[in-house]
């Protein structure tokens, strides 16, 4: 089976990661030559198809946490971040909460999530885990979040549980899902969130 992790043998014998080529942003419209539409580098076949097989036999980037795309529990798996060697992957909950709050209060709502089975875990996400996820053709959706299964329309700031280091009262942001812009707001400040949790996967299972 092929997977998005290359296995080195360190001098005692034991496999660890090797690293992985970052994502593909999802731009596929180029401006000029050599830019992020034209050359599109990036792991993956684009930004919803991997270039090897998840552990349910398909080439989906996202799934629900059976492989399929039900989204039940509005749980989704993002298998682009599976570590095949650690047994993780990383997954969102699809939906945002209801109304504006600020950092803390963000956080607080995220560790206290429980979703079915999974009554634990979860968290806000940090900001590589946001980056991860915007898709950046907005000449042609607008939203950078507003793509199946995440499907957010909404234009407004989105908190992740990274802090700067320069100013430890501001939060990284996707401040404006409109244009995919990421930046700093101050953590008294109101904006959505949609938590996310790193997932345990045994065979098909997920826990």
């Amino acid at each position: 089976m092929s997977t998005r992790i290359e296995i080195s043998t360190s001098g005692g014998g034991v496999s660890t990661p090797a690293g992985a080529t970052l994502m593909k942003t999802g731009q596929t419209t180029s401006y000029r030559t050599g830019d992020d539409g034209d050359l599109e580098a990036g792991r993956a076949v684009d930004f919803f198809t991997l270039n090897y097989t998840n552990p349910f036999g398909n080439t989906n980037r996202f799934t629900d946490e059976l492989g399929g795309s039900t989204y039940t529990n509005n749980i989704v798996i993002d298998w682009s971040t599976y570590d095949n060697v650690a047994g993780t992957v990383l997954g969102y909950r699809r939906t945002i909460n209801s109304s504006n709050v600020n950092w803390d209060t963000a956080i607080d709502d995220c560790l206290a999530l429980s979703i079915g089975t999974f009554t634990s875990g979860w968290r806000l996400p940090n900001r590589g885990e946001i980056f991860n996820i915007i898709l950046h053709e907005g000449a042609t959706l607008n939203y950078a979040l507003n793509y199946a299964p995440f499907n957010i329309s909404l234009a407004t700031i989105f908190w992740s549980g990274t802090t700067t280091a320069a100013t430890t009262t501001q939060a990284f942001t996707l401040t404006n899902n409109a244009s995919a812009t990421l930046g700093l707001t101050l953590k008294t400040s109101n904006g959505r969130y949609f938590p996310c949790r790193t997932f345990t996967v045994t065979g098909t299972t997920l826990t």
